[in-house]
């Protein structure tokens, strides 16, 4: 596989992201910015303040994560769930509230599936 073919590879599959929660806006400005700044931390390894200047930059975002992980663990742990998993969870609440229990134990045994539109298949998007 050539250099270009992987890099647009990687870059399609990283446009997919599959779980959406709380913190993927964290992990994608993660991703950008820790290796971005520890190659120019690099590249600067001769002047030792834009050395470490870069490298605790790029530290930053992964320490930044890890404390909004925590807090969303403690606090909010719905925040680190997916939102197909959400929604489930409040149709439940709803048939829940409803007295609905014959419905309730349907939706828990179903199986849930993603459905991919043909239409954008066909076109390439």
């Amino acid at each position: 596989m050539k250099p270009d073919e992987a890099i647009k590879s990687w870059a399609s599959r990283a446009g997919v992201v599959r779980v959406q929660n709380a913190l993927n806006p964290l992990l994608w400005t993660m991703a950008l910015i820790v290796p971005t700044s520890w190659i120019a931390a690099y590249f600067f390894r001769d002047d030792a303040l834009l050395k470490y200047s870069f490298a605790a930059f790029g530290a930053l975002p992964v320490l930044v994560t890890l404390v909004t992980y925590l807090i969303y663990m403690f606090r909010d742990p719905n925040r680190l769930q997916s939102e197909e998993y959400l929604l489930r969870q409040q149709a439940l609440e709803i048939l829940y509230k409803k007295d609905i229990s014959k419905e309730i134990v349907d939706i828990v045994t179903e199986t849930p599936r993603i459905e991919i539109d043909k239409r954008s298949q066909e076109h390439g998007k």
